[in-house]
């Protein structure tokens, strides 16, 4: 028997081109309010999302994505930020705040963690402007020794803010490459004093080719996520020793070279040989959310890795695909300002705000409950949708994120007690998508720190005693003051139990005798008998006081984990840099260790951890 023919749902073209028709007449539908009763209350626009099981229902018709294509290119022509990396002359304007103070809730002066945004360089942990408290003589001296020794670092931004006003950085391929790399994570007004002072360090891929690793580690220090940093330089030695130092232009090509993935080369390849390829982040990832009516977070992998490449390049091709970098760009900027997470859908300046699906559909929710009142009718819509698609679903939305959407917005709308405010009706369905991330608990590390200083008598300098990291893991070879982990979650054998409770891991108080036990050993091992100091140096070092500079644990955290340091300072005066014949030496296990003054510090590119250990010292010698 043939089974009876089913009503073919409509695709989100058919979706969209009716919205379109009847989105001037509804959109602000203040004067046709009367209107609104005569109006089922369960549209048959949100029926259809309602019950979609198939990721083709987000597609564009070639007309909608060529639309919106053309939108965009005009409004990013007209309004985008200038930056040194799109080939303009400075100032730069990396903030996106001025573009919608109402909506954008990020602004220049904004810190984020991990980005190494309004990150302080080491003078200013040694001239604060709180008043100190009296202070004995010999530790004013140490003070005053430091202050004059930081005062020599204030150059290095002085520079680099100059820079802004000086004439524009060509656009190529290293540039991009370059740009890309350092905007992953890092809001754009962070990493532009970065870009400048790397491209005139290292103008060329042969340039960085031919860097230390020190130089690197310099000019990268403060932006975070230093593993960015040694993939570039290894990408661009491969390029001068395997490819003549010719950046090739096609995404294949590109991803052959380390540190490049899929993102990278797409947006090299575009924007810099303007191929049609398009790009696909975070900022992208919420755009096509809102547009399409996506029920997923940005981090989902069917929408990042996979579907969300398909939406994109159906926007990017439209038409006869040229300027796609153009286009990228576009999204990617519309994405960062007013399709950020505060974006409304509904601001005059948002060139795509006709066509969102997600403020449609706040729209319907809103029309619901301004007739029943209630969430009965919601219920029963998501109760119905789940009968009708039963075990299919849509590939790109996640489990449950059609009903978490139409809940979401039905509570907020009940919590304003705005259900008769049409704008507030499509904000709330804009909000809603996309959905939030799943929360990654952060390692936890419990670490004794040891900031051991001493005078140089040549140079009238304090010197610190500094630890190079291992060359791999977190901060891979990085400089900090030496330390000993007394503690981390990942160690714990209860990690399994709480995280299948989902119970937060408690960090441990250390007792102060453990700390100073920990770390007498592991400066023990610093100074084997092995080297030529070694007896001498070690036993001035184990022997040397130190006190800890507050009663209370530093916190710094990083992308993934959390350091508590408890800090011990200690100021060697029975022994000068000049009784140590080696500058440097190497660990039992390999790492390096040097006395470093300031400046030093500063040369090698040492993290915001370090700085922040730095202040904590500064607050104690200070006291």
């Amino acid at each position: 028997m043939k089974s009876s023919p089913r009503k073919k749902r409509r695709s989100l073209n058919e979706v969209q081109k009716s919205q379109s028709a009847s989105t001037s007449d509804e959109r602000y539908v203040h004067k046709d309010f009367i209107q609104l009763n005569s109006l089922n209350n369960r549209t048959e626009f949100l029926w259809e999302w309602a019950i979609h099981n198939d990721s083709s229902f987000h597609d564009l018709s070639p007309q909608v994505a060529s639309e919106v294509r053309t939108r965009l290119l005009i409004w990013y022509s007209k309004n985008r930020r200038k930056l040194p990396w799109r080939g303009d002359p400075g100032p730069y304007d990396g903030s996106t705040a001025k573009m919608n103070n109402k909506q954008i809730s990020s602004s220049s002066n904004t810190k984020v963690k991990g980005t190494g945004e309004n990150q302080t360089n080491i003078q200013s942990f040694f001239n604060g402007k709180r008043k100190a408290k009296a202070q004995p003589s010999e530790n004013k001296s140490k003070l005053k020794k430091i202050s004059e020794e930081v005062d020599v670092i204030t150059a290095v931004n002085d520079e680099t803010s100059q820079e802004s006003s000086q004439s524009s950085i060509p656009i190529t391929a290293y540039g991009v490459w370059v740009s890309e790399i350092m905007l992953q994570q890092t809001r754009v007004e962070a990493v532009i004093p970065y870009y400048l002072k790397w491209m005139k360090s290292f103008p060329t891929v042969y340039a960085l080719a031919n860097a230390s690793e020190e130089e690197i580690n310099s000019h990268w220090a403060g932006l975070g996520f230093y593993r960015r940093a040694r993939l570039l330089h290894r990408g661009a030695t491969y390029v001068v020793e395997k490819l003549d130092g010719n950046i090739p232009g096609t995404v294949d090509e590109l991803m052959k070279i380390d540190g490049i993935g899929r993102y990278t080369a797409s947006a090299i390849a575009s924007i810099a040989f303007d191929q049609c390829v398009p790009v696909v982040d975070g900022n992208v990832c919420r755009v096509l959310s809102r547009l399409t009516g996506i029920a997923n977070n940005i981090k989902a992998p069917t929408l990042k890795d996979r579907t969300g490449w398909r939406l994109a390049e159906q926007i990017v091709s439209a038409g006869n695909g040229t300027n796609a970098g153009d286009v990228n760009q576009a999204l990617m900027e519309l994405g960062a300002t007013y399709c950020s997470p505060s974006g409304t859908g509904i601001d005059n300046c948002d060139p795509l705000k006709d066509f969102y699906i997600s403020t449609r559909i706040g729209y319907e929710v809103g029309k619901i409950l301004f007739k029943s009142d209630d969430f009965n009718e919601i219920n029963d819509l998501i109760s119905n949708a789940n009968v009708v698609r039963g075990t299919s679903k849509c590939s790109l939305c996640e489990d449950n994120g059609v009903s978490n959407v139409l809940s979401r917005i039905a509570n907020e709308l009940h919590a304003k007690k705005s259900t008769n405010k049409f704008k507030d009706w499509m904000k709330s369905g804009h909000a809603a998508f996309p959905t939030p991330p799943p929360k990654k608990g952060k390692r936890e590390e419990v670490l004794a720190v040891a900031v051991i200083c001493c005078e140089d008598s040549k140079i009238q300098a304090e010197k610190w005693l500094m630890i190079q990291r291992p060359n791999t893991g977190l901060l891979a070879g990085q400089w900090e003051f030496p330390s000993s982990i007394l503690w981390n979650s990942g160690g714990d054998k209860q990690k399994k139990k709480r995280k299948k409770e989902n119970i937060l891991s408690s960090v441990p108080v250390i007792p102060e005798y453990e700390r100073q036990v920990a770390l007498d050993e592991f400066l023990h091992k610093m100074c084997h008998d092995d080297l030529n100091f070694g007896k001498s140096f070690g036993m001035h070092l184990r022997k040397c006081t130190r006190q800890n500079t507050s009663l209370q644990p530093v916190e710094h955290i990083f992308s993934h984990v959390r350091h508590t340091m408890w800090i011990e300072y200690g100021h060697l005066t029975s022994l000068t840099i000049n009784d140590i014949k080696q500058k440097s030496w190497k660990t039992w296990d390999g790492r390096e260790i040097r006395w470093m003054t300031l400046k030093d510090m500063q040369d090698v590119g040492v993290t915001s951890g370090v700085k922040k250990v730095l202040s904590n010292v500064k607050s104690y010698v200070s006291q």
